[in-house]
């Protein structure tokens, strides 16, 4: 009877012994696969704060970036920039525009502009626009959204979705679910 005894707490103590390596494996390669940098992320080339960024064609002002932290990676030329602050001219070098964002890009090869989170551009006649994410295509010279777009100004309100403008939000075209009311012409 006692070498049974014996021969089941043996057993026991293995399936307990056994369980409890499985647990402190489970927590080591946890623990250490946690801490290792990913080898798929890649690492910003350089931060730096209070960055600054001009883009001006033949001496003439385009627009002004300030952000108070960005992220520069060089191996695939952008930019990520932490709460974006943009100043857009118009052709006599005054000021056309401004944005507001939580954060954005920068495409360093076609200089064009991504802006996320509450963004609010607002014109020198006190328009405003809000949405959730916007981009300016450098080259045309254009703000472009498909998302959900609210315009206030002294014309009155009109809301849509997707939306296609010059920097001074002259030249409108909200492209659906348009409503509200105004003095525009479309």
């Amino acid at each position: 009877y006692i070498m049974r005894a014996r021969l089941i707490l043996a057993n026991v103590f293995k399936k307990y012994l056994f369980v409890l390596i499985c647990l402190i494996l489970f927590v080591l390669v946890n623990c250490t696969s946690n801490n290792k940098p990913s080898t798929s992320e890649i690492l910003p080339s350089q931060i730096v704060t209070d960055f600054l960024l001009y883009e001006s064609i033949s001496g003439k002002r385009l627009y002004r970036l300030y952000a108070q932290k960005a992220y520069v990676y060089d191996s695939n030329q952008k930019i990520e920039v932490i709460k974006p602050f943009i100043i857009f001219y118009n052709e006599d070098g005054s000021v056309y525009s401004t944005l507001n964002a939580v954060r954005g890009k920068v495409n360093m090869q076609t200089s064009d502009l991504y802006a996320y989170d509450s963004v609010l551009v607002q014109t020198a006649d006190s328009t405003i626009l809000n949405t959730d994410s916007l981009a300016w295509n450098n080259q045309k010279q254009i703000i472009i959204t498909d998302a959900q777009i609210k315009i206030q100004s002294k014309q009155g309100l009109i809301e849509g979705r997707g939306l296609e403008s010059d920097a001074g939000l002259k030249k409108i075209e909200i492209k659906s679910s348009v409503t509200g009311k105004s003095h525009y012409e479309f």
